[in-house]
């Protein structure tokens, strides 16, 4: 097997050219039926909150950027077996071999588009995914829902106005409905404060808040400062009012991710799963390449080139599944400190490369 191609720059373009029609056509599709699921699972809060027009559209659209980065692996993979599906149907895959051409010769065309598409994910990833996703969230639950945003955030700490004063929380796990070193200032009718009161956590248990090491403190007009016995936190929150005030790691870019990891850890708290959320922003974009070198490897073996469109498609389907079944598998046991950071999101990576790299190896030069 030669290591260098020498493939003519027309051959070039032609192979890379069988990719990248079925792939653009295999990313319509993968968004459209993301987008339509969507509309779907949401389609009872649209018809309740007059979401049909274009304030529903613009919210969509908005959504587009991040269904696009997300469903590329599996269009790259999905484009590469429809694509060779297509060259082995016409017998031209065999005659390439035939005339000298190896499979790594192949290859090359193809893998470069794939690292093109590779670094779009990663750019589009760090610039429009962020911010659209961020106002298409303010769309859907403060113009469309006409819930208030009552919040603000200082240094990454989050304020919220209550009926009886002001709330400030360090964190939210919105996964456990935890807040982490909660304090409500409460204030007189002259807006002065009256009484403080500090919980290291609290816990919603379905219907309200349990404290964990609570002090309480009233303020007197002279400004004395007496500690009382109260171990209540009276917050009248729950945590749907939270749902603006965090942000998911799909709204973070990877230097404002990076920050607000360093926040929480100089604040004395566990980041949790945004260390894993962070090594998931390098190891996603990879996965097309990825995608594409196991298509590859699988339409240029003798054992699977005869598969039908049909059955292509499936096959991308299923590998594709079997990829997201595994990266959730280990992000999930890397949030839950089982697994460290890097191993959780970049194992399935590791897996599908050795899976790609092994039926290549092994399949015949034929």
């Amino acid at each position: 097997m030669r290591l260098r191609p020498r493939l003519s720059p027309v051959m070039d373009r032609f192979i890379a050219g069988q990719f990248f029609g079925p792939f653009m056509v295999c990313l319509a599709a993968f968004t459209a039926a993301y987008l339509l699921g969507d509309m779907f699972d949401r389609f009872d809060d649209l018809i309740r909150y007059g979401g049909l027009g274009l304030l529903g559209l613009e919210y969509f659209a908005l959504k587009l950027p991040l269904i696009i980065s997300q469903v590329l692996p599996v269009a790259c993979l999905a484009g590469v077996l429809l694509g060779f599906a297509l060259l082995n149907r016409s017998g031209e895959v065999l005659a390439c071999q035939q005339l000298g051409i190896s499979r790594l010769e192949m290859a090359v065309p193809v893998l470069l588009v794939a690292v093109l598409i590779s670094g779009f994910d990663f750019l589009i990833s760090e610039t429009v995914v962020p911010a659209a996703t961020r106002e298409a969230k303010y769309i859907y639950s403060v113009e469309l829902k006409k819930r208030s945003l009552k919040a603000v955030f200082a240094n990454r700490r989050i304020w919220v106005r209550v009926r009886d004063g002001f709330v400030s929380v360090d964190n939210l796990d919105k996964k456990d409905s935890l807040l982490k070193n909660v304090t409500h200032y409460q204030l007189d009718d002259d807006f002065g404060l009256k009484d403080l009161r500090h919980a290291k956590t609290a816990k919603w248990n379905g219907s309200i808040w349990v404290e964990d090491g609570v002090d309480s403190f009233q303020i007197a007009e002279s400004g004395a400062v007496t500690k009382t016995d109260e171990t209540r936190l009276d917050l009248g929150l729950t945590p749907a009012d939270f749902d603006l005030l965090r942000f998911d790691p799909e709204e973070f870019s990877l230097w404002e991710l990076d920050r607000y990891i360093a926040d929480l850890r100089s604040k004395g708290l566990d980041p949790g799963g945004y260390v894993v959320d962070r090594d998931l922003k390098y190891a996603m974009p990879l996965a097309c390449v990825i995608m594409v070198a196991l298509g590859m490897s699988l339409s240029l073996d003798p054992l699977p080139r005869n598969l039908s469109l049909g059955r292509s498609f499936g096959l991308a389907i299923i590998i594709g599944f079997a990829y997201w079944t595994a990266l959730g598998i280990t992000s999930a046991l890397g949030r839950s400190a089982l697994l460290p950071a890097p191993v959780a999101a970049w194992i399935p990576n590791f897996m599908f490369a050795m899976i790609a790299i092994s039926i290549f190896l092994f399949g015949e030069e034929r």
